[in-house]
C-alpha cells in the first residue's frame, strides 16, 4: 500500500507540473480513497483545486493537510493564503503563525506577515500598505495612540494668544490656532511635557505639532503626520497654519510686531517670523483638529502671493506659486535663457528598453540645449547595434556613444560619461525609464541650478501606475528606502506629500540631476559601490556640507525597475550596504528631519510608528487592544 501511494502521489505532482490538472485530481483523490488521512495528499489537492479555480475545495483540503500532518509549515502557510483570500484576517493570522513556529529557518519574514494580517484584522481589513484608511486610523486612536497628559494639570508657563493682547508680554508662549482649529484636552500640557523631556537642550523658538480633522459627527479623521523642519518641503505645503507656539522673549527680541486676527494676513506675518530664521522643533503628536474643510479659492490666491512675497525676498527666482489641493501649492522656479543639460544613460544590450527610453526623451524635451550620452558597457545584440546607429544619424552631434566594456560598475560607466561634459547639468537616467509629458526636464533643471539644492529627483512609477520612488528615505530600516512606494500616484498618506515639492534624505539614481561642477568636486559616485547605494552615498556627501535635495512633482516618469538587470540575484547589495553603514553610521539611524517621526521607520507606506515592531510586542507576544494577545479572546 505505501508504494502505491507513493507512486500515485508522484504521478499527481508531475500532473500538477505539466498543468493535467484533471488527471491530478483524480490521482490525488485515489490517494485519499485509500488513505484519508494523507497530509500531502490533501496539500496537493488543494494546490491542484485552486488551480483549477475552485477556492472553497482548495481551503478545506489544505485545512485538511494541516490537521492530518501540523508539524507541516507549509500546509498551514497554503491555508493561510486561502483564508487571505477570503478575508478572514483572524484565521489567516493564526495559519500564519502557526507556519512560522514549524518554519524555523522561514520565520521572521513569515512571523511578520502574521503580524500584519493580525494589524489588518484589527483594522477591518483595511491594507495599510495602501494607506492609513479610516478604520486603521479609528483603531490606532482607541488602543495605540500615545495618550495626552491630563488636562487639568497646570500649566508651567504663561501661554497668550494674540486677539487681547496690546504689546508682548515678557515671557510665556504665543499659542496661534486657525480659524475653526480646535486644541485636543492636554495639548498644552504635552507640549510642555516635551519641552522637559528635552535634556538640557536649547529651548525652540518655534514649535508645530501632528493634526488630523473631525467629521461632521465628531469623528476624527485625516491625519497628517508632518516631517521635521524642511524649507521646500514647508513652501509645498504650508503645515504652521493650524497650530504653532512661539516663543515670546524671542518674538520681544527680534522686535516682532503683534500678529494680526486676519488669517490672511496671520500667514503673512508667519513667513515674515520664518525669515527670522527661529530654532524650530517639532512635537510628533496629533494635538489639534485642523479646519473641517478646504481652504476657500480667494484665500489660497492670497496666501500664493504672500508666499511668493516670502520666497522672493529670500532670493529665490520663483516664477510660479498657484493654488494646489487643498492647501499646498505648486512651485517652478526660473531658468535662464542658455542652460546645457547632459543626459547620461548606461545600458548593455536591451534595445527593447532604450528605445522607448530614447524617443521619450526626445517627444517630451525641447527647452534645454540637451545632449544624450550612452555608455555602452558590452552590447552584443544586432538590435542594439541598430538601435545606436539610427540615433546616432538622427541627432548627430547631440547624442554620442560612449564604449565602456567590462563589469557592470554603473558608477564607473556615469562617472567616466560625466567627467569629460561640457554641460551645466548632468541628469543620470536608467535605460528602463520612460518620459511621460513634457516639461519634466525643465522643471528638474529650474530646481537644479538653485544654490542651495544639491540632487534633483523624479516622481517614478511602475507600469500599473503605483509609486516605485518619489523620495528615498535615510535611515529607514537601518539603511534606505522609497518613500511611499506602492501606494498610488493620489495617495492621501501625510496629505499627498508626494504630489509636491518636497524634500528628502537622498534620491535615486535610476533619474537623478545635478549641477555637473558640484557633482565632479564633490567625487562623483564612489566606484567601491558598483551598483547599489551610490547614489544614496553620494547625496549624504553633498547633505553633509549642507544642500537639500528635493523631488519636484512637475517630473513624473515611468520606471521597469531593474528590467534589464537581475534585481533579485545581486550579489553585491550586502557588500555595499555594509560598507555605506561604515562611513554613515550614525546618519543611517535616524529618519528626520524628512521622515514623519510618528511613521513607522521601516515601513515606506506611512504608517503609525506603533504599528510596526517593536511597538506591537510585549515579550514572546503580540499585543492587541488593552494590552491582549494579539488573537486571544
Amino acid at each position: 500500500m505505501p508504494v502505491m501511494l507513493d507512486s500515485l502521489l508522484e504521478n499527481a505532482r508531475l500532473a500538477l507540473e505539466r498543468g493535467d490538472l484533471n488527471d491530478a485530481e483524480t490521482l490525488l483523490q485515489h490517494c485519499l480513497q485509500l488513505e484519508p488521512d494523507h497530509g500531502a495528499a490533501h496539500h496537493l489537492l488543494g494546490k491542484t483545486l485552486l488551480a483549477m479555480g475552485r477556492p472553497e475545495e482548495a481551503l478545506h483540503h489544505q485545512r485538511c493537510s494541516c490537521r492530518c500532518d501540523p508539524a507541516l509549515g507549509w500546509n498551514w502557510f497554503a491555508a493561510a493564503e486561502l483564508l487571505q483570500r477570503k478575508q478572514r484576517w483572524r484565521e489567516a493570522a493564526d495559519h500564519l503563525q502557526r507556519a512560522a513556529d514549524a518554519l524555523p529557518t522561514e520565520q521572521p519574514w513569515i512571523e511578520d506577515l502574521a503580524r500584519q494580517t493580525w494589524l489588518q484584522y484589527h483594522c477591518g481589513g483595511e491594507d495599510l500598505s495602501r494607506g492609513l484608511g479610516p478604520a486603521a486610523y479609528q483603531y490606532w486612536i482607541q488602543y495605540r495612540e500615545p495618550r495626552l497628559p491630563d488636562p487639568a494639570v497646570p500649566l508651567l508657563d504663561p501661554w497668550w494668544q494674540p486677539e487681547p493682547l496690546k504689546e508682548w508680554p515678557r515671557d510665556g508662549w504665543l499659542l496661534l490656532l486657525g480659524d475653526q482649529c480646535r486644541l485636543r484636552p492636554g495639548a498644552l500640557q504635552a507640549v510642555e511635557q516635551w519641552l522637559a523631556e528635552q535634556d538640557g537642550k536649547a529651548t525652540p523658538h518655534l514649535i508645530y505639532t501632528d493634526e488630523d480633522r473631525l467629521s461632521d459627527d465628531g469623528s476624527r479623521l485625516d491625519p497628517w503626520f508632518k516631517p521635521g523642519w524642511c524649507d521646500d518641503s514647508f513652501w509645498g505645503t504650508p503645515w504652521l497654519d493650524s497650530f504653532s507656539a512661539w516663543s515670546i522673549p524671542w518674538l520681544r527680541d527680534r522686535q516682532l510686531p503683534l500678529p494680526p486676527s486676519d488669517p490672511q494676513q496671520r500667514f503673512r506675518w508667519i513667513l515674515n517670523a520664518l525669515h527670522q530664521k527661529p530654532v524650530i522643533a517639532h512635537v510628533a503628536q496629533v494635538l489639534v483638529h485642523g479646519p473641517p474643510g478646504p481652504i476657500p479659492a480667494a484665500e489660497c490666491w492670497d496666501r500664493a502671493a504672500a508666499l511668493r512675497d516670502h520666497l522672493e525676498a529670500g532670493q529665490e527666482a520663483i516664477t510660479t506659486v498657484e493654488p494646489m489641493g487643498a492647501a499646498g501649492f505648486r512651485l517652478q522656479w526660473a531658468l535662464p535663457p542658455r542652460v546645457s543639460c547632459e543626459v547620461i544613460i548606461p545600458t548593455r544590450d536591451r534595445a527593447e528598453l532604450l528605445q522607448p527610453c530614447l524617443q521619450r526623451l526626445w517627444d517630451t524635451t525641447s527647452h534645454l540645449d540637451c545632449r544624450v550620452t550612452i555608455v555602452d558597457n558590452g552590447s552584443q545584440e544586432p538590435a542594439t547595434q541598430t538601435l545606436l546607429a539610427d540615433w546616432t544619424a538622427r541627432l548627430g552631434p547631440g547624442l554620442r556613444v560612449m564604449a565602456d566594456p567590462g563589469p557592470f560598475n554603473w558608477s564607473r560607466l556615469n562617472n567616466r560619461a560625466a567627467r569629460p561634459s561640457q554641460a551645466d547639468l548632468v541628469l543620470f537616467m536608467n535605460n528602463d525609464v520612460e518620459a511621460i509629458r513634457p516639461g519634466w526636464l525643465e522643471a528638474m533643471a529650474g530646481q537644479a541650478l538653485r544654490p542651495a539644492i544639491g540632487c534633483v529627483g523624479a516622481v517614478l512609477t511602475y507600469p500599473d501606475g503605483s509609486l516605485q520612488h518619489a523620495g528615498i528615505v535615510v535611515g529607514m530600516a537601518g539603511g534606505a528606502d522609497h518613500a511611499y512606494r506602492g501606494l498610488g500616484v493620489e495617495h492621501p498618506v501625510h496629505r499627498g506629500r508626494s504630489r509636491f515639492l518636497t524634500n528628502w534624505g537622498a534620491v535615486t539614481g535610476a533619474c537623478l540631476m545635478v549641477r555637473r561642477e558640484l557633482f565632479l568636486r564633490h567625487g562623483g559616485f564612489d566606484e567601491r559601490l558598483p551598483v547599489e547605494f551610490n547614489d544614496v552615498d553620494f547625496c549624504l556627501r553633498l547633505g553633509a556640507v549642507g544642500y537639500r535635495h528635493v523631488v519636484t512633482p512637475e517630473a513624473v516618469l515611468l520606471h521597469r525597475e531593474s528590467q534589464s538587470r537581475d534585481a533579485q540575484g545581486s550579489t553585491t547589495a550586502a557588500a555595499a550596504l555594509e560598507r555605506v553603514r561604515r562611513r554613515w553610521k550614525a546618519r543611517l539611524h535616524a529618519t528626520s528631519p524628512w521622515w514623519p517621526a510618528a511613521s513607522a521607520r521601516n515601513s515606506a507606506d506611512g504608517r503609525p510608528r506603533e504599528f510596526c515592531p517593536p511597538g506591537w510586542w510585549l515579550g514572546d507576544r503580540m499585543v492587541g487592544p488593552q494590552g491582549q494577545p494579539w488573537g486571544s479572546s
